[in-house]
């Protein structure tokens, strides 16, 4: 017979086959070694983690040790050095929270004392949000209502939407005590989802008897304001509600806050929605009612309206410039305006006289509302304000022009001129033109012999000259 491999039209199939046959026993040889060693290799990464919980339950036993025994000092140290690794146990963070009954001392100064709780309550702020249910877990365990209280206000600070933790949160919602039933509307706001039944229950909660427990819930609403039709009727009877309510955290926390004002305010975000609500609005903007009464009904009404109308908008210019040559004057003029965006235009040349006025409060609110009204000339119209005399109007502007990563050459050398300035709180406004120029990276090359200049500086501090290295690195 004839050897077909011979023929010439078939030497590419013959040296194919050899070939295959050639190479056919190393691949089979490395598939089988691979084979044989594949339970070796899974055993070394399974010994390898179990090597690794092994280490972090070691760590947080010995954690955990330290926290339920020793001097106030050691249980304080303890608590500031705790690994990153086992701030994500159940366990750490049910004992974190037991240790808001201990009101020991740490240090003692001439401004007061920092206890056990107080170090404690910091760290359960840096817990992760599935914390919430450990720490829920032993609320119950703590010996005052205040000691409660704060453990809710840590959940509301790092709380997610979580079904158990809204279950176990929401039976203190209704307890005697008006300040831990504020704090767990509080918590049960960062736990709650933006269902119809959770908009429902922060509904009921709204009847609730006292002033700042309803500021609470309205602060709930808020965040759900475009889902809280059905209840738009209890907000609107708040209107009528003169209550005054102290708030911590305020821009103007020396004076009561009216509840009015902050129903008119939700009721601005809600919109034309809201429109049963504009008779008693149009009311509230008389000379007889509260500054930010006048400031947030005026706001409603703009939002709610089809469009702006006059009055309303010119009341906001006028509110805005009063009293413009006192220095502590206080109001919500400039953050309303900003929450009406380009429907508040009409309002550039009273943000452009505001600049001159006498509160630095009212000049860094100018920031915002610039560029939420016209952001095309926002960069022209707050570049001004970096050599304002107040170091917080300035880092204000920092601030917002470098979240918007602008870097126009005119901004680099404001930021330069900033550096000049070390010797505010924090080495600021430097410190922050540092930072806005680190965020730019090589964008920001110019500014290269400016920082140079700093770091040569001896008067600035160890932070501020760690912050122009890392800059500058940043930069190159």
């Amino acid at each position: 017979m004839e050897n077909l491999s011979s023929r010439p039209g078939d030497f590419r199939c013959s040296v194919g086959r050899a070939s295959c046959r050639k190479f056919r026993r190393p691949f089979s040889m490395v598939s089988a070694c691979m084979h044989s060693f594949a339970p070796i290799v899974l055993l070394a990464t399974v010994l390898f983690l179990c090597d690794r919980v092994a280490a972090q339950d070691a760590a947080t036993s010995e954690s955990l040790a330290t926290l339920k025994a020793g001097s106030a000092q050691d249980i304080a140290s303890a608590i500031s050095s705790l690994p990153d690794d086992t701030l994500n146990q159940p366990e750490i963070a049910r004992q974190l929270t037991l240790l808001l009954n201990d009101d020991r001392a740490v240090v003692e100064h001439l401004m007061g004392r920092e206890t056990v709780r107080e170090r404690a309550w910091f760290k359960l702020l840096d817990l992760p949000s599935t914390a919430a249910v450990s720490i829920l877990k032993e609320v119950s365990e703590l010996e005052t209502d205040r000691a409660r209280a704060r453990a809710f206000q840590a959940i509301s600070r790092i709380g997610k939407p979580n079904l158990r933790a809204y279950e176990m949160t929401l039976p203190f919602c209704s307890d005697d005590d008006v300040y831990l039933r504020s704090r767990a509307i509080s918590a049960l706001n960062a736990v709650a989802d933006d269902s119809d039944e959770s908009v429902f229950q922060f509904g009921k909660l709204l009847l609730d008897s006292d002033p700042m427990v309803k500021w609470t819930v309205l602060d709930a609403l808020d965040k759900r304001s475009k889902r809280i039709r059905p209840v738009i009727p209890e907000v609107i009877a708040l209107l009528d509600d003169d209550s005054d309510v102290y708030i911590a955290i305020s821009n103007h926390f020396t004076l009561p806050e009216k509840l009015r004002a902050r129903a008119a305010r939700l009721l601005a975000r809600i919109g034309p929605d809201a429109s049963d609500a504009m008779p008693k609005l149009k009311s509230l903007t008389g000379p007889d009612y509260n500054k930010n009464v006048r400031i947030w009904s005026a706001t409603a009404i703009c939002n709610i309206a089809e469009s702006p109308p006059p009055q309303a908008l010119d009341l906001l210019g006028q509110l805005l410039l009063d009293d413009r040559d006192r220095e502590f004057v206080q109001n919500d003029a400039p953050e309303a305006i900003a929450q009406l965006g380009p429907s508040a235009s009409g309002l550039l040349d009273s943000l452009e006289r505001a600049k001159k006025h006498a509160s630095a409060q009212i000049r860094w609110g100018l920031v915002d509302a610039f560029f939420a009204i016209d952001p095309d000339s926002a960069v022209s119209r707050c570049l001004p304000l970096m050599e304002d005399e107040d170091e917080l109007v300035v880092e204000v502007v920092i601030d917002a022009l470098s979240s918007r990563s602008i870097s126009e050459p005119r901004v680099i050398a404001a930021y330069t001129r900033a550096l000049r300035n070390h010797d505010g709180l924090f080495d600021q406004p430097a410190s922050s033109a540092v930072d806005a120029l680190a965020n730019l990276g090589s964008d920001a090359t110019a500014a290269v012999p400016a920082l140079q200049l700093l770091a040569q500086d001896p008067s600035i501090s160890d932070t501020l000259k760690d912050e122009v290295s890392a800059a500058l690195e940043s930069i190159r």
